[in-house]
């Protein structure tokens, strides 16, 4: 989705009529949230590079606001995107790859509201690790099953290259509350320490959220 999308959606969300007073604090909140990362170079040590297209992802989330200005919660998210990437090894020979990138994160997280209205900026930041999968094969296929009391189920399995990382986040982003409803525009930024010659690395994600208080 293009960012020129997820704003006009967000101007779209502050031109519904206005409600009373809608109070968030001392209430928890599930959203589900939708977005997009835009394609980015990645230059690391050693002559290795990479390059990402645009790509999409889900997250969902659980938040208690302690008041109408600071919130705790936890998000689970997942990600993909194609990428194409030049590796040089240690022997100086060059492997090209393209394949996609997938990734799920979870993330503790905090928020702080800076308005108490029903519409009002916030900023967000947060920590976890992020779980990625290049879908690199690193070996032959495999055959894996499972049993069960009554029958099993078996099926092909191709190893591919993975790794978990630790991972933080911040953002900030435009809210608006309309009776139960909960409606967030938001762009983060999340980092990962890779390690070794490869440093660290970010993404940018542009986020719509829908969620409920209960």
């Amino acid at each position: 989705m293009k960012l020129m999308n997820l704003v006009l959606l967000a101007m779209a969300l502050l031109a519904l009529p206005a409600h009373a007073q809608s109070t968030r604090g001392g209430k928890s909140e599930f959203y589900l949230g939708l977005g997009g990362t835009p394609g980015e170079n990645y230059t690391f040590e050693g002559g290795s590079n990479a390059r990402t297209d645009t790509g999409y992802n889900l997250t969902l989330g659980y938040a208690f606001n302690f008041d109408q200005h600071k919130a705790l919660g936890v998000e689970f998210g997942w990600g993909s995107q194609d990428y194409r990437a030049n590796i040089v090894g240690d022997n100086g020979n060059t492997v090209n790859v393209n394949s996609s990138l997938d990734t799920w994160t979870v993330r503790f997280l905090g928020t702080y509201h800076f308005m108490e209205g029903n519409f009002t900026p916030f900023v967000t930041g947060g920590l976890g690790w992020t779980y990625l999968d290049t879908n690199v094969p690193t070996g032959l296929p495999q055959n894996v099953c499972w049993y069960y009391p009554w029958y099993s189920y078996c099926t092909a399995y191709v190893p591919t290259a993975t790794t978990t990382k630790f991972s933080y986040n911040a953002g900030a982003g435009l809210r608006l509350d309309t009776g139960k409803g909960v409606f967030r525009f938001l762009v983060s930024e999340q980092w990962m320490d890779f390690g070794g010659s490869y440093g660290s690395g970010s993404v940018t994600q542009y986020r719509i959220d829908f969620g409920t208080k209960f």
